[in-house]
């Protein structure tokens, strides 16, 4: 009973000191000058894609994506990937960092690429249900405003004229 005693204290023992010494959860700590995230904010482009990129290839695919556990890569993949070539590379990360931190203006957005992207039945239309379905926000609250003809669906035109609008700068009202 006694040497049971003994074990069981020296492995607490033990486990605790392997606690301690891997520093605070998310390895926060030991980093040695490497750049790393803002203390209690997001983390940096750099450690984001180390450790997406299960591969090593120096970009995230869509796959690669799909195992980040708080889902904003994957769900923002599409717009994160600005040149269109399925893989996000470090500087699309920056970029896509800086736009939700309000430091750029937000990227253009491409109807056509909207329409490859929401199409599902391939007509070059997209209806409600598309829409709904692809979870696009600000196309499902707009959508009666941007059906300019209304046919219930939208179509490149009416896409282009809607993505323009908010292309426009926006003055500012002088007090």
């Amino acid at each position: 009973m006694k040497n049971n005693k003994l074990t069981f204290t020296i492995f607490t023992l033990l486990l605790t000191i392997g606690l301690y010494a891997q520093g605070p959860p998310g390895g926060g700590g030991g980093r040695g000058g490497k750049g790393g995230g803002q203390r209690g904010g997001q983390p940096d482009a750099s450690e984001i894609l180390s450790k997406l990129d299960t591969n090593n290839d120096e970009v995230i695919d869509k796959d690669e994506a799909s195992k980040d556990t708080r889902g904003k890569i994957a769900e923002d993949f599409d717009e994160i990937d600005s040149n269109e070539d399925s893989f996000i590379d470090l500087q699309e990360l920056k970029d896509s960092l800086n736009n939700r931190s309000g430091k750029k203006k937000p990227k253009k957005v491409s109807a056509e690429k909207i329409i490859k992207e929401v199409d599902d039945n391939g007509d070059g239309l997209l209806n409600e249900l598309e829409v709904a379905v692809k979870r696009k926000r600000e196309l499902t609250k707009n959508f009666q405003e941007i059906d300019t003809n209304s046919d219930n669906e939208l179509d490149l035109e009416e896409l282009k004229v809607f993505y323009a609008k908010d292309d426009k700068p926006k003055r500012k009202k002088r007090d």
